[in-house]
């Protein structure tokens, strides 16, 4: 029939107990999969919805490809050590353990890892260039189009999990990312989760293989989203004159923020 379109597939949810994602690293929290996610939106409106039922945790979605995020999380958990274990020693406040970590119960072991190499933002400064040439991968650009940057409708698969820690920033031990020399390293992504949170009430609720993502509470105010926009600014090595101005009149009135922490 002329002009028939395709009804879009319902979101659906599997939880992990359910069906273990398989992915190339290991994932030490519960959660659920959803599928046929249609958009950046609808991402943001499910994570609110998990999160609103589940007080004391964090709920930590995946964002752009699940599958190349996944790698990257487990090479960089290996290459920063932060499965290591250390049993016995009571300079370390790292529970005894056998070795491999695989289970919920192995997560405080991961955490206190990434806890122990914590960094201050100035680790953070200066690392990143505003944009690499024709990837359009610069703030302003992510931020006006989340769906081009993300592509949320082309995802099989967005996972969401349950990470047991009070603090947003915290929740990056469940899927720790950041390999390549030219990223952010978890502990660099920890210390802007960190700040973001403190200093503007930004909380971490998701990332991904280039981006992470924040949220707040409410809105930015013009004056929050001009001191945020300051903020930014101030953590590239090259940034372009007119950018805070741009990205202040992008981000008023708006309640998250996506932030590459990759070189492209």
């Amino acid at each position: 029939m002329f002009g028939w379109k395709r009804r879009p597939k319902p979101v659906t949810l599997t939880s992990f107990a359910e069906t273990q994602p398989r992915l190339f690293n290991t994932l030490l929290c519960d959660g659920v999969t959803a599928h046929n996610l249609p958009s950046f939106a609808e991402l943001r409106a499910l994570h609110a919805r998990l999160q609103a039922g589940r007080p004391g945790q964090r709920v930590l979605a995946s964002l752009d490809d699940l599958g190349q995020a996944a790698y990257t999380s487990g090479h960089g958990t290996e290459a920063h050590r932060l499965d290591d274990v250390v049993a016995d020693d009571p300079a370390d406040s790292l529970p005894p353990h056998p070795g491999y970590l695989s289970t919920p119960a192995d997560f405080p072991v991961r955490l206190a890892n990434l806890l122990r190499g914590a960094v201050d933002l100035e680790a953070v400064r200066g690392l990143l260039w505003w944009e690499t040439s024709g990837d359009a991968n610069d703030p302003v650009t992510i931020n006006r189009d989340p769906e081009a940057a993300l592509q949320i409708a082309q995802e099989q698969e967005v996972i969401f999990q349950f990470v047991p820690v009070d603090s947003a920033a915290d929740a990056i031990a469940a899927f720790p990312n950041g390999y390549f020399n030219a990223d952010l390293n978890p502990f660099q992504t920890h210390a802007l989760a960190r700040y973001l949170e403190a200093e503007h009430g930004l909380a971490l609720f998701g990332i991904g293989s280039r981006f992470l993502g924040f949220r707040r509470e409410a809105p930015l105010s013009e004056g929050g989203a001009q001191r945020l926009a300051a903020s930014l600014c101030g953590l590239y090595a090259d940034t372009p004159e007119g950018a805070a101005e741009a990205l202040t009149a992008l981000l008023t009135g708006r309640d998250w923020l996506l932030f590459r922490y990759t070189e492209s």
